[in-house]
């Protein structure tokens, strides 16, 4: 009898301790929801409690469209916009473009044979801090301009080794309306416009392991009359993506944004059009 009181007593102890665990359970489990809830609405509170702005570093996709000569220009090949017999209004277009045109992505793939497609590159590489470097004043409106180490004073910003997309502003998004100043065509069909030197590129592949990709806001990250283009082998067998043509026509900081590089996702694409957008903390006026 002793050893059937016992039975018992077991059992029920070995209830108390499922029924504690299932109790841990539900609150951990309320607790982890709860936590994880908390951290979202604190992300929402943090970019959209008026702190933030942000800011469109794309130009618009249409006739007026920056391409290289012998690349296809944006058009939309069939466009539908009618209402409908019940009055209602029915949209519907068809487009064509080079992938190579107006604010866009290279992929690794460009340069690279077994380099990444457009649809390969991972949301860690798009989603990055954001540094600009503003080299304008050194370029002077030359078109002849190559950014070479000793313009940066051989340092750059590299966001203490952690991930980071780099632009190099030349200050010619002011040229973005002229097609023949903004790429320096010749008469001789020849372009010209700044760019970053052979030199640059190693520095950076070879020093900055963390930096995913480069920037520019000319119509390549190599100067326009280079023929050879070693900037984009070197960033492409390095595992970089380049972004062309970005629109830096209003003031961004330099340091402290976060870039949305976000472009078409094609699957294997050489390349891609792009929306590119700063999150970047609101400046206080210093004068009023």
């Amino acid at each position: 009898m002793s050893n059937y009181y016992e039975i018992i007593f077991s059992v029920l102890q070995l209830t108390s301790v499922l029924d504690s665990m299932a109790y841990f359970t539900v609150v951990f489990a309320c607790l982890s929801g709860y936590l994880f809830l908390t951290v979202l609405a604190n992300t929402n509170n943090i970019l959209f409690n008026g702190d933030y702005e942000f800011i469109d570093l794309t130009y618009p996709f249409d006739k007026n469209t920056i391409y290289w000569p012998d690349s296809r220009s944006f058009e939309f090949t069939k466009k539908i916009g009618a209402f409908q017999n019940d009055g209602s209004w029915y949209a519907s277009n068809e487009f064509s473009a080079g992938e190579h045109g107006g604010t866009h992505i290279d992929a690794p793939y460009h340069f690279k044979v077994n380099g990444k497609y457009v649809g390969d590159i991972p949301l860690d590489k798009l989603i990055v801090p954001l540094i600009i470097l503003d080299v304008s004043s050194k370029v002077n409106n030359d078109s002849n301009f190559v950014l070479y180490k000793h313009h940066l004073d051989y340092m750059l910003n590299d966001n203490f080794g952690k991930p980071c997309f780099l632009i190099f502003k030349f200050g010619w998004s002011k040229f973005a309306g002229d097609r023949t100043k903004y790429l320096g065509v010749n008469k001789n069909n020849t372009l010209n416009f700044p760019g970053l030197s052979e030199e640059v590129a190693e520095w950076i592949t070879s020093s900055y392991k963390n930096v995913v990709g480069l920037g520019v806001d000319t119509a390549s990250v190599d100067p326009g009359s280079s023929t050879d283009l070693p900037v984009h082998k070197i960033a492409a067998k390095a595992g970089l993506f380049n972004v062309e043509n970005v629109k830096l026509d209003q003031p961004v900081p330099e340091y402290g944004c976060t870039a949305l590089i976000l472009p078409m996702k094609i699957t294997w694409g050489s390349g891609a059009p792009l929306r590119l957008v700063a999150i970047c903390p609101k400046q206080i006026p210093l004068n009023f």
